[in-house]
């Protein structure tokens, strides 16, 4: 059995892909309506109590929670509760002085993995997202695991680097994302429609992952992640991701959103 700790975008995914191709799953979270929810959508059991859970026949613990200390706290949960070895991959976005402190507060006789993941909710339910990886020589079992619930696994030495190169790409892709919305706003400024513009930038040298997804991504969680790299790093390249990009966004996202008519 699988199970899942976090039953939000990333983690109920997860779970529900595992459940999709006829793995047993368990999810866990405080939230009784994503329990309910998500326990109808998977046909799977779910709960916010760990007595529940049966150890002995528990396969692996995936984590995803929001923050470092959620974390921390499901770590002391998960020891309190039993003292058996643990397959324990997680899929929260750490800072990197956070992952190397974390993981090594791990009982020995778990295999803990460091797994943050790129490609969002739907690359969660469909089983394509990108994972960065450390952790100890995956074994036959746990490869197979890897390869049901991502499209990619980058391999990497140490705890941290999976976080650290994580933080990089959304940092660089909240540039994109910031840089997008700031120029919409200019046109509509300067009388271009934004919507004109915008229609402008997806066939042509301005086009993004970040501008084709501008409408629904969720930039509060890139915004988290250059915050934790900033806070890891002391400083970034400039480019003014300051505290009025997530205003430039949802200025943007209005312009486009608006009955305007297209030209």
């Amino acid at each position: 059995m699988h199970l899942v700790i976090g039953l939000g975008p990333i983690g109920g995914n997860i779970g529900a892909h595992l459940a999709e191709l006829g793995q047993e799953v368990y999810g866990y979270d405080f939230n009784t309506d994503r329990i309910r929810e998500w326990s109808a959508e998977t046909n799977s059991p779910a709960g916010n109590e760990m007595n529940a859970v049966d150890w002995s026949s528990v396969d692996s613990v995936h984590i995803a929670v929001r923050l470092a200390d959620q974390v921390s706290s499901v770590f002391e949960a998960l020891k309190d509760h039993t003292s058996q070895p643990l397959t324990v991959f997680v899929h929260t976005t750490l800072a990197p002085a956070d992952a190397r402190r974390i993981f090594s507060s791990a009982p020995e006789n778990w295999r803990t993995f460091e797994a943050p993941v790129s490609g969002g909710p739907q690359g969660a339910r469909q089983g394509t997202m990108t994972i960065f990886f450390a952790g100890p020589v995956p074994t036959a079992g746990e490869d197979r695991l890897l390869a049901d619930i991502s499209g990619r696994v980058f391999r990497m030495e140490s705890y941290g680097q999976p976080a650290l190169v994580k933080l990089l790409n959304n940092t660089l892709a909240t540039y994109n994302l910031a840089a997008t919305a700031r120029v919409l706003n200019l046109a509509a400024e300067h009388g271009v429609p934004a919507k004109d513009l915008f229609e402008v930038i997806g066939v042509s040298t301005g086009q993004s992952w970040m501008s084709d997804n501008l409408i629904d991504v969720q930039y509060d969680l890139l915004l988290k992640d250059v915050g934790l790299l900033r806070g890891e790093l002391g400083s970034l390249p400039t480019g003014d991701l300051n505290d009025d990009v997530e205003q430039a966004i949802l200025q943007a996202r209005t312009l486009l959103d608006s009955d305007a008519p297209i030209r």
